[in-house]
């Protein structure tokens, strides 16, 4: 099995963007938790398992296509000093996650890859989940949304 090249640049990506999300969420988990911000800090620390389970899907996938094992490194993300950066800095991170997946899925439905358009639809359905779920919790601390 092989994959378009453009598709496992795809597939790069995500890899390196789950690794990150997955970093700041233990981080901001810390910060959460040293803040008592504690039903946030168990959400926090589930939120980066997710994006581990994220990063390993995207590279058991690359190792189906033939493309090996990524070689990324997790970008550094803001993790934020107070409640509201928290939130605003999680928000940006999900944003993100869902530009580039839904470019990802456009693409691999222009080139009729139904194998990994449906990887990329599952989990970008999963980064809105946390976007919206990021979106509540500053609705509810009346944390104004910066867009």
């Amino acid at each position: 099995m092989s994959g378009h090249p453009r598709i496992i640049v795809y597939l790069q990506r995500a890899v390196g963007h789950e690794f990150s999300a997955a970093q700041q969420f233990t981080l901001q988990a810390v910060q959460a938790e040293h803040l008592g911000l504690g039903s946030f800090v168990d959400e926090l620390r589930a939120g980066a398992v997710d994006e581990l389970r994220h990063a390993e899907a995207f590279s058991r996938r690359l190792h189906e296509i033939g493309a090996g094992s990524p070689s990324v490194q997790a970008a550094a993300r803001p993790v934020g000093r107070t409640l509201a950066e928290l939130l605003r800095f999680g928000l940006a991170t999900e944003a993100d996650a869902m530009r580039l997946y839904a470019e990802a899925l456009r693409f691999c439905e222009r080139v009729a890859d139904a194998g990994n358009a449906e990887l990329f639809a599952r989990i970008h359905r999963d980064e809105v989940q946390h976007y919206q779920e990021l979106e509540r919790r500053l609705r509810e601390h009346g944390v104004e949304m910066k867009h």
